[in-house]
């Protein structure tokens, strides 16, 4: 397995998860119903998205260290998962986040701290970032506290910089943000009108780099392993 990390991906039987699964298409010849967006527009937009899953990070992806294997980190999760309660994280809207379109929602402190303990409970899993990989998050442009997190967590985004969030596109300019917005807000009405609660935590691998990340497998929160 090239990478491993911790997700939250909406279980596919609530209205979330069916959104999820319309909206980043499970084929991507198969786009959803769109209006005033074409299926070439959707394609780039939904590319980066569809390698990672409708999901928000809990725990970045990262190589295993050396000494660890995947059975080692699964049986580090259900424990984890076990002691803690569900997280309610609340409605989500539609939202910029840099140049993406993101669902997230108002208030994000539980989420924000589950988050936290996720990343620390399983840093010693992760490998040290290469050269390469600390580049590839273009240091020159974060913030201090950004490059703090990534040189101690090995991702710029968590602690007091996280934001719970789904990500739906990659970049986009301004107009394709309003065309993309109009025709998401119409599929996701249902979904945003059900508040959001973490309750399971989803350890996710991606076999090669190439690869999309999968669900290898869904611990409960406060119960047992659900796959």
């Amino acid at each position: 397995m090239y990478r491993y990390a911790l997700y939250y991906v909406p279980p596919p039987d609530t209205a979330l998860g069916a959104f999820g699964a319309r909206w980043l298409g499970g084929d991507a010849t198969v786009p959803p119903d769109l209006v005033g967006v074409s299926v070439e527009d959707w394609r780039s937009a939904v590319a980066a998205p569809r390698r990672y899953g409708f999901h928000a990070t809990l725990k970045a992806p990262f190589r295993l260290a050396a000494r660890y294997d995947e059975r080692a980190l699964a049986d580090a999760l259900e424990p984890f998962c076990r002691t803690r309660a569900p997280v309610p994280v609340g409605k989500l809207a539609l939202r910029v986040l840099s140049d993406f379109l993101v669902l997230a929602p108002m208030e994000t402190s539980a989420a924000t701290k589950f988050a936290a303990d996720c990343v620390r409970a399983f840093d010693a899993f992760r490998a040290p970032l290469t050269e390469e990989e600390i580049e590839r998050r273009r240091p020159d442009r974060l913030t201090e506290s950004e490059k703090a997190n990534l040189d101690r967590w090995g991702y710029p985004w968590v602690m007091e910089d996280f934001r719970f969030h789904l990500t739906l596109t990659g970049p986009l300019d301004e107009a394709g943000r309003a065309g993309f917005g109009a025709a998401i807000a119409r599929m996701a009405l249902p979904a945003m009108a059900e508040p959001v609660e973490i309750g399971d935590v989803c350890l996710c691998g991606q076999p090669a780099a190439d690869a999309d990340f999968r669900i290898l497998r869904r611990v409960s929160l406060g119960g047992a392993d659900r796959v």
